[in-house]
């Protein structure tokens, strides 16, 4: 049941998205892409799971991931003034992908330079 749950919860912000879009403030539907719902429940699953201490220690990690959705935007923004959906999306993602892939393998060094 908890599948179905999120599933609907998810379904229901895209056409809340899609809906936003469409109307006379197309500006809200860019912020509501980056609400972190999909956060917000995951985390709440994780703590309840897992504690708040590991949470904490992956909310770390997600800070890292941060400069991936940067990129992956800006890639996305520029590919779609000279190319199709279907390549702008895969530049983007490609992108994201080699972006994330980077701050994988230096993610350690960047904690111990932090403190974290």
């Amino acid at each position: 049941m908890e599948h179905v749950i999120r599933f609907v919860v998810g379904g229901a912000m895209i056409v809340v998205i899609c809906l936003l879009g469409k109307s006379k403030y197309p500006q809200l539907a860019g912020l509501a892409v980056l609400f972190p719902a999909v956060t917000l429940v995951g985390y709440y699953f994780l703590i309840s799971e897992q504690g708040k201490d590991a949470v904490r220690t992956m909310i770390g990690y997600s800070l890292l991931g941060l400069p991936t959705v940067l990129v992956f935007l800006l890639c996305l923004y520029f590919a779609l003034g000279k190319f199709d959906i279907f390549t702008s999306f895969s530049i983007a993602i490609g992108a994201w992908l080699l972006t994330a892939v980077l701050i994988y393998w230096n993610a350690d060094r960047v904690f111990r330079i932090v403190g974290g």
